[in-house]
Order: structure tokens, then sequence, then C-alpha cells
């Protein structure tokens, strides 16, 4: 049996690699000179930072299995991604908002939009207090609580606790890496694929560049949002390509004296910023800093470059030294392949899972917006390429 795997990200990989292990002849066709997709790891300040997905959080089971599995190790960042001090407008502490999370948590909802900013307004808790968890939602979304589903606030992307984190040592695309080493020389960079013609017939044909590709069937695991470059023959269904996706940036600054792990949420503008530990157990040399929303990236004019951020992380910590030569900015939106940060539970176009993971004749499909609640992280991208993969050598073996 052969497969051709569109898409060289997670959850490709983690579909191809299942299905190599299981005895398929297995190609990967990905559009970027590189694997990972949005996960991105490089060198910054005689560091390694994230451009795209940082966080591997306890509760990412798959994320940590496959480290182990593939040999690599997992370091402590020492930043409470789920703890963030909230700065900014109406004084609110940690532990209010500790507290406001725990009575959620304990009383049922009242009826209301079924958005996010609705469910908050019912529970009559201080405005502060929730200004406070809308923004830390918004960010770690990238949308907006308006068109958020009231669901958001508990799902992985919106995390609360004191919890650790960690990362893979020598950064989280080393995992795609070693994924697609394991594969030989069967997967092709620079390949974006512009055609899939498919029959009922259990053939496809796949085109990318001047070169085509036959084989039995594909998985398909590119965003959702990038669903239209390829031209399917014939057409998949609509529901395929009803994916919202948020919107974020990543700033990273040179600290010229490394500071111990913290994260301090900017709730007016959106963002928040953490110092973290490198893998030596040192403070790292850098700050980072996470926009998320529209919203968010139009107020710090992101799409103009830094500076209004920069300045806006100096008044936000004064207590760093920040070293304003030496920065880098980091974007999805802009990005071809990606077209935005990860996917969104809108409230208006909800997301729907099963329509979104059924396949299509012969093609199967991946990608951290068909991963249900684990939407939006590494762990839902490697999910739902062993998913995919899964259902394909059922449905072979029928």
């Amino acid at each position: 049996m052969r497969v051709i795997v569109v898409g060289a990200g997670f959850a490709g990989l983690a579909a191809a690699d299942a299905l190599a292990r299981a005895g398929v002849e297995v190609e990967v066709l990905e559009a970027r000179d590189r694997v990972g997709g949005r996960v991105w790891s490089v060198p910054f300040a005689g560091a390694v930072v994230e451009r795209g997905a940082e966080f591997i959080l306890p509760h990412d089971k798959t994320v940590i299995a496959t480290a182990d599995r593939l040999g690599l190790r997992l370091v402590r960042k020492g930043t409470r991604y789920g703890n963030r001090e909230p700065r900014g407008g109406e004084h609110v502490t940690r532990s209010q908002v500790a507290a406001a999370l725990r009575r959620i948590g304990s009383e049922p909802a009242a009826a209301g939009d079924g958005t996010l900013a609705g469910a908050l307004g019912a529970y009559g808790l201080e405005p502060g207090v929730v200004e406070a968890i809308r923004a830390r939602i918004e960010v770690s979304c990238g949308y907006p609580a308006d068109d958020l589903d009231a669901g958001a606030l508990s799902e992985g992307a919106a995390s609360f606790g004191d919890f650790d984190t960690f990362t893979v040592e020598g950064g989280n695309d080393r995992l795609a890496r070693e994924l697609g080493a394991g594969l030989g020389g069967e997967v092709h960079l620079s390949a974006p694929v512009s055609a899939v013609a498919w029959s009922s017939e259990r053939e496809v044909g796949v085109r990318a560049g001047a070169r085509e590709w036959v084989a039995d069937a594909a998985v398909i695991a590119v965003p959702a949002a990038v669903l239209d470059v390829i031209a399917f023959d014939p057409p998949i269904p609509r529901a395929k390509a009803a994916v919202r996706y948020g919107q974020a940036a990543k700033l990273f600054v040179r600290l010229r004296a490394p500071s111990p792990p913290s994260e301090v949420l900017s709730v007016p503008e959106r963002y928040w910023c953490y110092t973290q530990l490198g893998p030596d157990g040192d403070p790292a040399p850098f700050l980072a800093a996470f926009a998320g929303s529209p919203r968010a990236l139009e107020a710090l004019d992101v799409e103009s470059g830094p500076e209004r951020w920069l300045a806006a992380l100096g008044r936000l910590r004064p207590d760093l030294e920040l070293d304003f030569d030496t920065v880098m900015l980091s974007t999805w939106a802009d990005d071809s392949w990606a077209r935005g940060a990860y996917s969104a539970r809108s409230a208006t176009s909800p997301i729907d899972t099963e329509a979104l993971r059924r396949p299509v004749g012969p093609l199967f499909f991946a990608g951290e917006h068909t991963a249900g609640a684990w939407h939006g992280l590494m762990e839902g991208a490697l999910r739902s390429g062993a998913r995919a993969a899964q259902e394909l050598l059922q449905t072979a073996l029928r």
C-alpha cells in the first residue's frame, strides 16, 4: 500500500510515522523548506526560541511519549503558563483570578448567548476579574471573547493552574526533525501541492510543481485556511475549510541581565510576557512576549514592526534590563502556508470536529483543527495524525 501525506507539520509527520511503522510505503510532501509547520525553533541571543508552538503542558501525554520514544529530553521552563500576574487596568491579583476560576468550575454557568463573554458575565464577578480572565483567554486563543464559544474556558490552550511547563531540549521542532529522519528520504521539501485528484476506486494523484505522485490514499495535513490553494478533483466538502483561526504574534528581546522565571499579563493590551529557564537550569537570556487576537495585534501595530510593542514592554516590565537592539518578531497571519496561529472555537462558526475528520473517499484528514478539545496544541496535532493513520489502516483492511 502506498500513501502520500500532504504537509510535514506535527500532524502530517505523526501520520506518516504511524503508517510507516505499520509497514505502509509513505511519501511526505511539504511546501516549506523545513519540517515542523507552525512549530519552528530558531537561534536567538545565544539560545533557542520558539517562533511558533512553545509550551508542553503536563497533560500533553502524546507529546511527552513521542519525545521519550525519539530519545529527546524535555527540560523544565519554570514559567507558569497557567498562572499569570495580571497588570494594567483595574488592580486584580492572581489569587482573585484563581478564586473566580474555582467558583466557575464549581457552579454551572447561567444560560447566556453561548459566548465566552456571555458566560463570564453570568457569574456576577468583579468587573476587573472578569476582564483579567477574558484577556487571558483572548490572548491564549488569539480570538475575541464575544465570538469565542463558552467552552473555550475549559480547553487546553486556556489552561489555568500552577503547573510546570516544559520544552524539548534544543527546540520543539526537533520532534518534527526526528520524525522526518525516521522516514528516510521520503520527505520532500519545497514541494507545495497544487492538485489532488482522487476516485472512489481508491486511487489518488498528487501534483507538486512539475512532478506527480500516484498512491492508494492520501492524508491531507495542512491548515484548513490553506486548503484553497489545492485543487481537489472531485472537490471536497466545504465543511473541510470551515474553521476560524486566531491571530497571534511573538516578540523576543535579549536580556542584558537574565532573570528568573516570571509571567505577566498585560490585561488592556492583550499580551503576556515571560522569562524562563534554559536547558542548563539557569535563567534564559531573553524575554518572550505573546500577543493574541486581532485587536491586540492592531493596538501594538505589529504590522509595522516591533517598536510600539517594545515600548509597551518597557512600561510593563521596568524590572528587566531589555536590550532593544536585539529583538525578533514572529507572526503567522502573513505566512502563506498558515494564514493564522491556530484554530479558534468560534461561537458563530463552530468547529464541526466530525465533519473535519471525516474521510472523503481515499482522502484522510489531520491537523490540530481536527483534534476536538485538543485543537490549537502540539498535542492535538500529533493526536490527529495518529488518528488519521489509524482510520486509513482500518479502511484498508476492509
